[in-house]
């Protein structure tokens, strides 16, 4: 499965499916009532822009159905 990423450095958007999860802490439940998942993903290999190897927390991908964050 490949996720959608916003490279930090160069504003750009890609794919990519060599990633992990880390720090999963589960779904948490907001004040609204609204659940939502605390965990990063970190890339595995290098970013296809800068070369780097980003860490994003989830809220920060880009939703693969809709294109929202």
């Amino acid at each position: 499965m490949n996720f959608i990423f916003v490279c930090p450095e160069k504003n750009e958007i890609f794919e990519s499916g060599e990633f992990e999860m880390i720090e999963n802490r589960g779904i948490i439940t907001d004040e609204a009532g609204n659940r939502s998942l605390d965990a990063k993903i970190a890339l595995t290999s290098a970013c296809p822009f800068c070369g780097k190897q980003h860490i994003f927390h989830v809220s920060e991908l880009i939703c693969p159905f809709s294109g929202d964050k």
